[in-house]
């Protein structure tokens, strides 16, 4: 039978150990019941250890002092060991886990636990989890962490919800935990900007592009058991290797770090070393294996150079993606592929399946696939589709033009044009030609009437109603003031007798101008409304008279195999003629009612 012995411990699991061995016992057969504790410490500037009254350290010193590695930090236990006996009412099964530099440590509480709410039981859990911490060789009592708040926290979740039914963390020490160093760093901000695959990060002026972040001592911190946690020194690497172009890049330093900003537009990069924004590159080819897709924004002033021309390989692979500002290919444009644009230069062709997209000017040699522009200048049509504003092409093999302005110098056969203002072409040589006038093919027309229709038919319904409410607001205005000239005589004839005129009179005549004048107003309202509304429909009327504004020139004879059609864009009636002499023009001209066809030669 163990005899109970009181001692004093400044290391408490290593007394328990010592003694069960020396009574040749087994440590879990001990435990302990702690009677007093005290604290001392040895400041910077102490010889003695000092004895902390009460718990609260930063009392006596500052956390910077505490953070030190010369200051030093000890506790002397008082407790008396005894048998190992388990608690009459509460089972509180539980482990204690750390950080890695045990500067923090909770208890986690199983919920295998029997925790009765009797009186007491704040006391008992708090001696059990003393008892625990000093087990593991943790202080007690000088801690940030307030344990009798955090068990009461604990009680209170029980009493409204019950027994655990998961591992609960209570919290019970935290001293000073160590602040880690940052290392210093550079982040290359263009590549957020552009998550893309692209070969080239675009920059707008001003975007943030590079950025080096300066190195930060840490703080030494000072662990749960008393010991000073040491904090490495930051390691610094990248200090002095970001340079940049003064011209094209800038740079602005805090505190923080070094921050650098594009100047212009263009795409960053790195040439010699040196940092800097481009708005020119040039490249043998564009493919998926060698760059990938390319796409910086026509928003960016960068011009793209692809030179290689070589007949067995495209200078723009297959699927591959272009989005420039100015592109200038040597030679041809793979299938599938897919380029935006403001100027685009092409001297080899297209494929057909291949879409091109160019806000201004397009040049292209030979063009089989899907071209939109505002402007295209290409040397051979052959089978594509080309969409513009202007569209010149000097010999045209198959294919479809849709324009508003079409110059042909040669046209062989079975192509498509269609225009909304004038077709002109020095020469035909083949037959199966179709040359259209339809004003409804271009989608800038085509969506200018629709909306003026909608806006039309919206104001005309309104108008309509807002005329009955004026009608109904004009007969209960009469109705309403069918005796005023009874009250106005009456005002006059006051006034001539130098009498005060009836109150009653007074305010129905003030009625009667206020209410006038607001039916003014509103009639007048209507009134500009129909006047606008008038002005829509005769600009509407102004579109459907498109047809007879265009004209079809041909500078040659036709043959009898090629067809003039005009669409009048409000009937959508056809008006077709295949002329088998020299006619120079081709007009669609109104007579009376109707229109008819008008050839010149």
């Amino acid at each position: 039978m163990f005899t109970p012995i009181n001692k004093t411990s400044t290391n408490v699991m290593s007394d328990l150990l010592t003694i069960a061995k020396d009574r040749g016992v087994a440590v879990d057969e001990l435990d302990f019941d702690l009677l007093t504790y005290e604290t001392y410490y040895k400041g910077t500037v102490d010889d003695e250890w000092q004895y902390l009254e009460g718990d609260n350290l930063l009392e006596q010193t500052t956390e910077i002092e505490i953070r030190s590695k010369l200051f030093l930090l000890r506790q002397e236990y008082q407790i008396h060991i005894r048998s190992f006996s388990p608690h009459p009412y509460l089972d509180l099964r539980f482990s204690i886990a750390t950080d890695k530099y045990k500067s923090k440590a909770v208890a986690i509480i199983d919920p295998k636990s029997t925790i009765p709410l009797k009186k007491g039981v704040q006391k008992w859990i708090k001696e059990a989890i003393v008892r625990k911490q000093l087990r593991h060789g943790l202080m007690i009592g000088i801690f940030s962490t307030h344990l009798d708040q955090e068990i009461n926290r604990f009680l209170l979740k029980i009493q409204k919800e019950g027994a655990l039914s998961a591992p609960y963390r209570l919290p019970i020490a935290e001293l000073f935990p160590p602040v880690p160093p940052t290392n210093d760093k550079i982040i290359l901000h263009y590549k957020e900007l552009n998550k893309s695959n692209s070969l080239i990060e675009g920059v707008h002026p001003d975007d943030l592009i590079l950025e080096y972040v300066f190195a930060k001592h840490g703080r030494d911190g000072r662990a749960c058991d008393g010991n000073h946690i040491l904090v490495p020194e930051p390691v610094i690497r990248y200090a002095g290797q970001l340079v940049v172009d003064e011209e094209s890049v800038k740079a602005e330093e805090d505190e923080e770090s070094i921050r650098f900003y594009a100047k212009k537009s263009g795409f960053v990069q790195r040439k010699k070393g040196v940092f800097l924004i481009a708005q020119e590159l040039q490249i043998d080819t564009a493919s998926f294996k060698k760059t990938g897709s390319i796409e910086a924004g026509v928003d960016k002033e960068i011009s793209l150079k692809i030179k290689k021309k070589v007949a067995v390989e495209d200078s723009i692979g297959t699927g591959v993606n272009i989005d420039v500002q100015k592109l200038d290919v040597s030679g041809t444009v793979g299938g599938n592929a897919k380029i935006q644009a403001c100027e685009v230069t092409i001297g080899a062709q297209t494929h057909r399946h291949s879409k091109i997209n160019v806000t201004e000017a397009a040049n292209i040699h030979l063009h089989r696939g899907n071209l939109k522009a505002k402007e295209a200048i290409i040397e051979i049509l052959e089978t594509g589709k080309v969409e513009a504003d202007t569209v010149r092409v000097s010999k045209m093999v198959g294919g479809e033009i849709i324009a508003r302005t079409v110059y042909i110098d040669t046209l062989y056969s079975n192509a498509r044009i269609t225009a909304l203002e004038s077709i002109e072409i020095q020469t035909i040589e083949g037959e199966g030609n179709n040359l259209v006038i339809d004003p409804h093919a271009l989608e800038s027309y085509h969506e200018k009437i629709e909306a003026l229709k909608i806006d039309i038919r919206a104001k005309t319904s309104r108008l309509q109603e807002q005329s009955k409410e004026l009608i109904a607001r004009q007969i209960s205005f009469k109705e309403k003031h069918s005796r005023i000239k009874q009250f106005q005589q009456r005002l006059i004839e006051a006034k001539k007798n130098g009498t005060e005129p009836s109150k009653a009179d007074v305010i129905r005549v003030m009625q009667f101008k206020a209410e006038s004048e607001d039916l003014k107003k509103f009639s007048d309202t209507l009134q500009e409304a129909e006047a606008h509304l008038h002005a829509l429909n005769e600009e509407l009327n102004k579109l459907y008279e498109a047809d007879l504004h265009a004209v079809v020139i041909h500078h040659g004879v036709y043959n009898g195999h090629n067809r003039i059609i005009f669409i009048d864009p409000k009937t959508h009636q056809n008006y077709a003629v295949t002329p088998n002499t020299q006619v120079t023009t081709v007009r669609l001209i109104r007579e009376g009612e109707d229109k008819r066809l008008l050839l010149e030669s």
